[in-house]
């Protein structure tokens, strides 16, 4: 790849633009200018802007052009991917489920009397009511059925989607295709598609299995430029097609016009990977977890310690409840992915404190409920702790305990660069309504949350080994005093 300065050399030449010409008309200083083109400095991030302007760059000249600059930042680029995880898990720490119930808008007048005979709509403060217009007449039909192209950057309808689930009451079955990005080689993570992700994933959680999220990769970016409504919104009734920036919209409601953008979604569907995958069946959770194992390790945060690494097939036999009438395809399940973890070379597991307090005085585990697994007493608890301490302190585990509100306590992820990443609701979660699993295999995002989890022990959100392996030998002893009693 090109450096930077090289590309802007190039751009000057091609544009017939002086450096003098460039500094007066971008405000940037020419000694500024005439080091950058010499690889002494980097430009400020915010004056790209002025440089893309009066350089009079096409689309794919800018492309490239901020491209180049990204590319001058590989380690500011991984710094910006554990923020952008980082936030969203600090986010969803924080997510308030008792929240007011989502008014559903007093809408003043129907959507054909709104839109009587336009079509055409601009400007936020007409097409916000109108997207808003088209979902509350479509989510009042017992069949209600959303289609979306429209970005997950497109803040109004994503925060909609999320208030209407975070209520509860809305069940409409909801398909949304997102673009992603495949620029990149093999070791980068693509920023564009780590933030489509995070932007989606609170609703995948919250939709109790009526989201469906669907993804393709797309180089191209002329027809968003030669379209001036790339994206569209259909209901059974409607359509609404989006300028790419949200602030234009066209409305049809011809019923060929309906049926036809239905066909058009259907067959885009068929291009498209599907991006998450809902179940509440224990048989494939335990297979699911073992699906994100690779040979190099277990990773794995949640609010209780893992303790799979110290599962003998009698724990197995002993605390796997057998009156189950699936009990011996679980029993199965579990000793092949306990066997695994107990001879895998890495085994990560970061916990809070408070899950872990919750373990010693309950002997329950948030991902498998107790109507499947006997909560552990107090002896075996004790021997749990003390084995995970000695494991921390001779580095055969790397265990820490994250500071309150790293990650939600209702979660649990294992990650692998290599194999993917698989998120899992836990028997705290407040919506709870059968387990939600969202797993994912785009190979970009494994590595920025598989980045994130590694990142993790070495950071100031984490105790220190010395710190957390204290900690479970005091409660260890707790637990081994209540056995005495």
């Amino acid at each position: 790849m090109l450096l930077f300065s090289e590309y802007l050399r190039e751009l000057l030449h091609a544009k017939k633009m002086t450096v003098s010409a460039l500094s007066r008309l971008t405000g940037v200083e020419r000694t500024t200018l005439s080091k950058t083109l010499t690889g002494q400095r980097v430009l400020p991030y915010d004056v790209l802007g002025e440089l893309v302007y009066h350089l009079r760059l096409t689309p794919s000249e800018e492309q490239r052009f901020r491209a180049y600059y990204d590319a001058q930042f590989e380690k500011e680029g991984t710094r910006r991917s554990l923020e952008t995880v980082g936030r969203l898990f600090a986010d969803l720490a924080e997510l308030e489920f008792a929240a007011p119930a989502f008014e559903e808008t007093r809408l003043l007048m129907s959507l054909e009397t709104y839109a009587g005979q336009r079509s055409i709509f601009s400007g936020a403060t007409n097409v916000q009511p109108l997207l808003r217009m088209a979902l509350t007449e479509e989510l009042s039909r017992p069949d209600a059925r959303v289609e979306l192209t429209v970005p997950p950057a497109h803040t109004f309808l994503a925060d909609e989607l999320l208030r209407r689930y975070l209520d509860g009451r809305m069940t409409a079955e909801v398909s949304q295709i997102i673009a992603f990005d495949p620029s990149g080689d093999g070791e980068d993570i693509n920023l564009h598609n780590l933030e489509c992700f995070c932007r989606i994933f609170p609703i995948c959680l919250l939709s109790k299995r009526h989201y469906h999220p669907y993804y393709y990769y797309d180089s191209g970016v002329t027809a968003r430029y030669t379209d001036p409504f790339p994206y569209f919104l259909a209901t059974h009734t409607c359509v609404i097609c989006l300028a790419e920036d949200g602030g234009q919209a066209m409305l049809l409601r011809g019923a060929d016009q309906v049926e036809r953008y239905h066909r058009h979604f259907q067959a885009l569907l068929s291009q498209c990977y599907g991006l998450i995958q809902y179940t509440a069946d224990p048989i494939e959770i335990l297979a699911s977890y073992d699906n994100y194992t690779d040979e190099n390790g277990f990773y794995m945060v949640m609010d209780q310690p893992c303790f799979g690494r110290f599962y003998d097939e009698a724990v197995i036999h002993r605390y796997l409840r057998q009156q189950l009438p699936f009990y011996e395809r679980l029993k199965e399940v579990a000793q092949v992915r306990f066997g695994r973890l107990r001879t895998v070379k890495q085994f990560y597991t970061l916990f809070t404190r408070s899950g872990l307090e919750r373990f010693a005085g309950s002997g329950a585990l948030d991902d498998f409920p107790t109507a499947f697994v006997e909560p552990f007493p107090p002896g075996q608890r004790h021997k749990l702790m003390m084995a995970l301490a000695e494991r921390i302190r001779s580095g055969n585990v790397t265990g820490r305990v994250m500071e309150p509100g790293v990650f939600p306590d209702y979660l649990s992820m294992t990650t692998s660069e290599a194999c993917g990443v698989g998120f899992f609701t836990t028997e705290h979660f407040p919506l709870q309504d059968g387990f939600c699993s969202v797993q994912i295999r785009e190979p970009t995002l494994c590595r920025a949350f598989h980045g994130w989890l590694t990142h993790l022990p070495g950071s100031e959100k984490t105790w220190t080994a010395e710190e957390t392996a204290a900690l479970l030998e005091e409660l260890a002893q707790g637990s081994g005093r209540k056995e005495v009693e």
